[in-house]
Parts: C-alpha cells; structure tokens; sequence
C-alpha cells in the first residue's frame, strides 16, 4: 500500500473518530435541552428515560399532577456522530424529533388534529377522509386543519397560530380515543418549554366542561 494511500485512510480514520467525539457530545447536549425543556414545561412528579441507540434519543415517561396524570413520548436526534451516514441522512429528511403525549382523565369534545400539508398522508390519521377540513397558510407553511365530534377549526388555528415558531409544529392532536393529546415537533436549542407550554395553555377549547363547573 502507497504510502499517502496510508496517510489518507489514517487521516480519514482521525476525521471519522473526531467527529464522532464531537457528534456525541453535540447530541448529549441537546438531549439535555429537551429533557429540561419537558421537564420545565410538565412540571413532572417523577421521571424516567430510556436510551435509544446510544447518541439517538430517549424514551420517557413522566408523572404528573393535576389535571394531566401521564406524558410519554421519545426524542430522537439526528446522526451527528456519523460523518459518513450524517450527509445521506440530511438528504433522506432525517432531522431532530420530538413526540410528545400528554394524558388527561378529562373528557373531550371531539378530535381535531393540525397537520403540515406535506405530512399528512403519512400521519396515519385514522378516517381522515371523513373528518371536516380546513387550510392555512402560515409564513409560508400549509397546514391542514382536520376535526369531527365538535367544531374545533378555531381552537385548531388559535392553537398553530400561538405557537412560538410553527414552522417547527409537524403535527397536533387531541384524541379522546386514549385522553391525550399529542405534539410532533422538531425542536430548536432552548424551544421545547415555550412550544410545549403554548401548546398546554390552549388545550382548555378541547376539553368538554367539568361536572362542577
């Protein structure tokens, strides 16, 4: 073997094991950033994470108090720590996600979902097709509005529109089927807390009245 053949496959090798270091340790940084966003906004009485794939993601699990008795969900981060697999993956769509479920033993009103335009064949919503509809057009961004059971259109709009960037929303979802409500984002440094706490603070239009009230 030539020798710059071996000073570039040692070269190559340095590059791939630097990279690595620096992508794990980007990823545990950011994981942090989720998991204390989370926690900030859910306010959790207990916690516990599972480790998915090493520098990946995290499954969760929280108890909670209050009128919210449960949140689970995962984090799943992209490929920093693979300069070989981190180009491709970027090209394949491959970004930070978060999927978010937030319990209530409150009854609903109905189910209402706000969708991105381009995720909604595969968001895998149960009898879309048979659900009121509506779009809008947010700085730039389409967004399908769906609901059935009641008219949720403008707890649906006030909800996307609240949001602190919706660009980062993918998909919400208030499903009496299971009691929750669920959030997929892609999350910025620092934006868990606020998109979480915006979205939670305008769950109440969902929510049939309680038997006191």
């Amino acid at each position: 073997m030539s020798p710059p053949l071996v000073a570039a496959l040692v070269l190559l090798a340095l590059a791939a094991t630097l990279g690595y270091f620096r992508g794990v340790r980007k990823n545990r940084a950011i994981a942090a950033s989720i998991a204390g966003g989370l926690e900030e906004a859910l306010r959790p009485a207990s916690t516990e994470y599972v480790n998915v794939g090493g520098a990946i993601g995290h499954n969760f699990t929280f108890r909670l108090a209050g009128e919210w008795t449960e949140a689970r969900g995962v984090f799943t981060l992209s490929p920093r720590h693979s300069l070989l697999y981190l180009p491709l993956s970027r090209l394949l769509g491959v970004r930070d996600r978060l999927f978010l479920n937030v319990f209530t033993a409150r009854p609903f009103r109905g189910e209402g979902h706000v969708v991105r335009d381009s995720d909604e064949r595969r968001a895998g919503i149960e009898g879309r097709s048979e659900m009121e509809r509506r779009e809008v057009e947010i700085a730039g961004l389409r967004f399908v509005l769906l609901w059935r059971g009641a008219d949720l259109s403008g707890a649906l709009e006030e909800l996307l529109r609240g949001m602190p960037d919706p660009a980062r929303l993918r998909h919400f979802c208030a499903y009496p089927g299971t009691g929750t409500f669920f959030l997929r984002t892609e999350p910025a440094p620092g934006s868990v807390a606020g998109d979480v706490s915006s979205v939670l603070l305008r769950t109440g239009p969902f929510l049939a009245a309680s038997p006191e009230s």
